[in-house]
């Protein structure tokens, strides 16, 4: 496999600041790991000449992609023990984004001399018993995940989590902690570092009290854990109350679920369904015509759709869950308690019928996006991170 790599071994010949290695990149007709692309776009708006290794399970065979940020080498899975050989005959930074245990393994071992990071998103180390909402019934698929012990990816994880030369990134508190109590042994050298929120492409916007009646529901429809039957549901209860006709709702989505979640709302006149993957730039256009944002949630490492709805100065509604409370709270946004469209209706009908806070609300989570979620929380620690070598 190695002598397929040529191109990957041209590129490592330099000169490089940095290299990225992740699982999923977006790119022509392809989408998945914007969140990452988001800090590679960054890097390289700071002056940082980086390269982007897409360990791919959909690969046949390497291809390259040149992108204004850099290039993008996208790899076969089964090649991953060559392209680690090949990084580590460098002395690059090596930000690993959720490596698969094998890869994680392999750069644990290779990549030395305190240049390696390694961000954990949430799945990778997580039991996947947290997520048990997602399996409603015996037949369910995945049902049997709930009884099978989630090894041997966190032995792999234990061994990075003990390694003291590893810098390993979570992107809350709340993360960080359900890690370690996971995978069952403390994190060495660990930081927290919140996904990164562009600001300039979600500009907050202050919502005057008549947006209270536009409301957007935009979110992957993909598994039960992101909430959406919470916040459909609770649209349900306020379709039947007097006024719900000046409203104005739009629900878009993609994924498995979005048809039979969005049935009982399509009919109605004043809802507007939409199915289909959202760009960036498409979200922040969603955004900049809504007042107010629903995010119901049943597990967030998280919440970047939430934020990047904050930082645009909408009014959100979320639940009060796993990290959420760590990046919204009571000041900026109605957070209301776990699981229950009765209770999430409620909220979005005391900002119909109290539309005065809207703009207290709004400037203040555009405020807190910002602190939280900026530049200087995220891209400026990670360039931080890339300029010292990977060492934190």
């Amino acid at each position: 496999m190695a002598n397929d790599l040529g191109p990957l071994r041209g590129l490592l010949n330099g000169p490089l600041d940095y290299v990225v290695v992740c699982p999923a990149y977006p790119g022509t007709g392809r989408n998945g790991g914007e969140f990452i692309r988001t800090r590679v776009q960054a890097y390289a708006a700071a002056g940082l000449r980086g390269a982007v290794i897409e360990v791919s399970t959909i690969a046949q065979q390497p291809s390259v992609e040149e992108q204004p940020s850099g290039t993008v080498i996208r790899v076969p899975e089964a090649s991953i023990d060559d392209v680690v050989d090949l990084l580590a005959a460098t002395d690059y930074p090596v930000l690993a984004h959720s490596p698969s245990p094998a890869a994680q393994e392999l750069l644990r071992l290779r990549i030395l001399g305190n240049r390696l990071v390694i961000w954990f998103h949430g799945y990778e180390v997580r039991d996947h018993r947290r997520l048990f909402g997602n399996y409603s019934g015996r037949d369910a698929p995945g049902y049997a995940l709930l009884f099978r012990p989630p090894q041997p990816r966190m032995e792999v994880a234990a061994a990075t989590f003990r390694d003291p030369s590893i810098t390993k990134v979570f992107v809350s508190e709340f993360q960080l902690h359900a890690s370690e109590v996971d995978v069952g042994v403390a994190t060495e050298n660990a930081v927290v570092i919140p996904n990164h929120i562009d600001v300039d492409l979600f500009r907050g916007r202050v919502r005057e009290p008549e947006e209270a009646r536009s409301i957007l529901l935009m979110r992957s429809f993909r598994a039960r854990n992101y909430g959406n039957d919470i916040g459909l549901r609770a649209l349900e209860h306020v379709s039947r109350r007097c006024g719900f006709s000046e409203l104005r709702v739009t629900v878009k989505g993609f994924g498995p679920l979005f048809r039979t979640e969005t049935a009982a709302l399509r009919p109605l006149q004043n809802v507007e369904v939409i199915e289909r993957y959202s760009t960036p730039v498409e979200m922040a256009v969603a955004h900049a015509d809504h007042g107010v944002f629903l995010c119901p949630s049943r597990y967030d490492t998280q919440g970047v759709m939430l934020g990047e709805a904050m930082a645009s100065g909408m009014v959100c509604i979320s639940n009060r869950v796993a990290a959420i409370p760590e990046f919204a709270d009571d000041s900026c946004s109605l957070l209301v308690k776990p699981d229950d469209p009765r209770a999430f209706a409620e909220a979005i009908w005391a900002l119909v019928q109290q539309p005065e806070v809207m703009p207290v609300l709004s400037r203040n989570a555009t405020a807190r996006a910002r602190l939280q979620c900026g530049y200087g929380a995220t891209i400026a620690r990670e360039l931080q991170l890339i300029r010292r070598g990977g060492h934190a």
